[in-house]
């Protein structure tokens, strides 16, 4: 399929969103990620605290979270999945190549994890200083 742009307003959305979540569940990495067979850009939220038992739960804070955000995000584009998912753990070992950038890092690879891509963009480590109020 084709692959989407991503403008800055939905960069900035999704790092709003990744600090507000983070309040919920602490978050080991985000990313945007438009699948090889899909037309659409998913936020995935990557997080040690998001398992089995609590996946419901995790989607009930997403549609708070996002309900009080801006219309850049759709809450149906936001993916939570546990930090052990392979697609996070390659997220992970990316965004770790460049353990000082402030910016993310444009990920232009055939697979992140087991997951066949176009595109991805994967986000600086979460902190305080690289949230946007």
């Amino acid at each position: 399929m084709g692959q989407n742009l991503l403008v800055n307003e939905q960069i900035e959305a999704g790092e709003k969103f990744a600090g507000e979540f983070n309040d919920y569940a602490p978050v080991s990495v985000y990313f945007w990620l438009n699948p090889a067979e899909s037309d659409r850009l998913y936020l995935y939220i990557a997080s040690d605290a998001i398992d089995d038992t609590n996946f419901d739960a995790g989607y009930g804070e997403v549609l708070r979270k996002v309900g009080k955000l801006n219309q850049w995000l759709d809450p149906f584009q936001i993916k939570l999945v546990n930090a052990s998912d392979s697609v996070a753990k390659a997220a992970f070992q990316i965004r770790e190549r460049f353990p000082g950038s402030l910016s993310g890092t444009h990920y232009m690879g055939a697979l992140l994890g087991d997951v066949g891509i176009d595109y991805a963009y994967i986000y600086p480590q979460l902190t305080k200083a690289n949230a946007i109020p």
